[in-house]
């Protein structure tokens, strides 16, 4: 396979201690739809983490797969969280509930792929606005998706990894 591209994925789950008003609202939405999805996401599907389906994924063979690997990531998104949408052990690592665990599945994934493989973005979105949108982090989390010049950027800047 060649190129593998997400835009602002929590590829190890969004498991933080915080209390922010994006959490508690993952907590509500996840209990009273009974999302699968969520909880997996959430890293609440079982007692253990590492009884989790996402914890579980992270030590089945899938980056190592691609030609190249990109991972855009935005730190004014709130709905992924900036280091689990760039699989790193990064500044985030103190807000992590589960610090072992979280750091495990980061070297479960990146265990058997080439580090000349991998290409991390970071985009800093302009915001301007104030609204309970950009409060929450959600401007930013949709914006990877409204944002042509990104794309065109992408395309034009780094095709070789669309060959």
């Amino acid at each position: 396979m060649f190129t593998f591209l997400t835009f602002s994925s929590p590829h190890a789950g969004y498991f933080l201690k915080n209390i922010s008003l994006f959490h508690m609202g993952l907590k509500v939405l996840q209990s009273w739809r009974k999302s699968m999805c969520l909880a997996q996401l959430s890293m609440a599907d079982a007692a253990d983490p590492r009884e989790t389906f996402l914890y579980k994924l992270s030590k089945i063979a899938g980056f190592e797969h691609f030609e190249n690997i990109v991972l855009m990531s935005c730190p004014s998104d709130q709905y992924s969280p900036f280091d689990s949408a760039r699989v790193e052990i990064g500044g985030m690592l103190d807000k992590h509930s589960h610090k072992d665990v979280y750091c495990s599945m980061v070297r479960n994934m990146w265990e058997h792929v080439e580090p000349r493989k991998v290409f991390r973005f970071d985009v800093n979105f302009h915001i301007p606005e104030n609204n309970l949108d950009s409060f929450i982090g959600r401007t930013a989390h949709i914006l990877f998706l409204e944002n042509q010049a990104i794309m065109k950027m992408i395309i034009h800047n780094y095709s070789f990894l669309f060959r």
